[in-house]
């Protein structure tokens, strides 16, 4: 039997990012980004089947769009 050594709640919270170019992966209906050591999750209006999928999400103007 395995023994737990942490339990970490985790919170989600709204956020935004800074205008900008940004690397991002995909998977289902996410878009996982990292900026300044945090990872940030977007969700998209449409999805893909699988995961791991390189995009690249663009804000502009608070508006946040992407292309894979």
């Amino acid at each position: 039997m395995g023994k737990i050594v942490s339990v970490k709640e985790l919170v989600p919270t709204e956020s935004s990012l800074p205008d900008g170019t940004y690397s991002g992966i995909w998977g289902g209906y996410n878009i996982d980004v990292k900026h300044k050591g945090k990872t940030y999750q977007l969700k998209t209006d449409v999805g893909v089947r699988g995961m791991g999928f390189n995009v690249v999400v663009t804000v502009v103007d608070g508006v946040a769009t992407f292309n894979d």
